[in-house]
């Protein structure tokens, strides 16, 4: 079950709400929604009080912030179950709309209902966009105020070092594989890019086929098990969706070593996630992890230019801003 998250008072939240939007980068409040996938109805419910932030919600806001906030704000929370307050507010808001809900309802629900094609085949592209989503992807789906259902799927990255990855590498795969176009948005302050899908087909996809859940779930999200059962090259291709979106290649260029030394790295929330990658990829690197109890994250590391080498033939990278680093260290005496 999800917990819930408040504030004590309206002070916390309000500068809370500030805190996040100004570490985002944003420069409005209608920005940080789309970085967040929610829909503005949710949004300014969380914002002003009228509902409690999902866990999840509350963790991706909170990694916009410096470890120091994120501590400070992680005091003054309160923490309820799932389920709290959701009989007395459905019931009041029933009696007060129920026409309107009814309407809504039958209407998304006939949506949902209405077949998509979702037997693509298993191939090392579709697992290479299926990592990529479960990388640094946000799925959506909401009924607007005309009762017609609305889905969208978002991939976020850095503005100028995932440019050609967001804008050129997986709007490719998602044409070739499932004919649907792609809507680049750049955040104003220029830091980051936001890959938008409208598509009820790649929605059905994600969620159907792979049971992928609705919203960011960083903490439950894992690669699917239709993938981690197929053939070895299908679960190295969705391994390089996660690292291409949510991994980091760092150059070690302390004078202890001889020569510049590599580690592959990955920081994630979700311990099935985590569990996965480790217990598959120990079969052909030697892994290094840790856990860091304070931010509920695990760290996997992969050292040296032996397993770098290692990792570039089996896995690789579809990212320029992790191959350019991978090339230059190779031009390296």
């Amino acid at each position: 079950m999800q917990e819930r998250i408040g504030f004590k008072d309206d002070a916390t939240r309000e500068d809370f709400f500030l805190s996040v939007r100004e570490g985002s980068g944003t420069n409005s409040w209608k920005e940080l929604m789309r970085i967040l996938c929610l829909p503005r109805t949710r949004f300014q419910r969380y914002k002003y009080g009228e509902a409690l932030l999902s866990r999840q919600v509350f963790d991706s806001m909170l990694k916009f912030l410096p470890k120091e906030e994120q501590d400070a704000f992680i005091e003054k929370v309160i923490v309820k179950s799932e389920n709290w307050g959701a009989i007395k507010g459905g019931k009041n808001n029933y009696k007060k709309n129920s026409a309107e809900i009814i309407k809504r309802l039958r209407k998304g629900f006939e949506d949902h209902l209405q077949p998509v094609d979702i037997s693509n085949p298993l191939t090392e592209k579709l697992c290479e966009f299926v990592g990529a989503v479960i990388g640094d992807g946000c799925i959506d789906s909401h009924v607007d105020n005309k009762g017609k259902s609305k889905y969208h799927i978002n991939i976020t990255g850095n503005a100028e070092l995932d440019k050609d990855y967001l804008t050129n590498v997986i709007p490719s795969i998602a044409k070739d594989m499932f004919n649907i176009n792609s809507y680049v948005y750049f955040r104003s302050d220029s830091k980051t890019v936001i890959l938008n899908f409208y598509s009820k087909t790649l929605f059905a996809l994600l969620t159907r086929r792979f049971y992928f859940p609705i919203g960011k779930k960083t903490s439950t999200i894992k690669i699917p098990e239709e993938i981690l059962n197929s053939n070895e090259k299908c679960v190295f291709a969705a391994i390089r969706g996660i690292f291409d979106t949510d991994g980091c290649v760092f150059i070690d260029r302390r004078k202890i070593y001889n020569k510049h030394y590599p580690r592959i790295t990955l920081t994630i929330v979700s311990e099935p996630l985590f569990l996965q990658l480790k217990n598959f990829l120990k079969d052909y690197f030697t892994l290094y992890t840790r856990y860091y109890a304070k931010r509920n994250s695990h760290c996997l590391e992969i050292y040296g230019h032996e397993q770098l080498t290692k990792w570039m033939q089996l896995i690789g990278f579809s990212n320029k801003r992790h191959l350019n680093k991978v090339e230059k260290l190779n031009e390296e005496p």
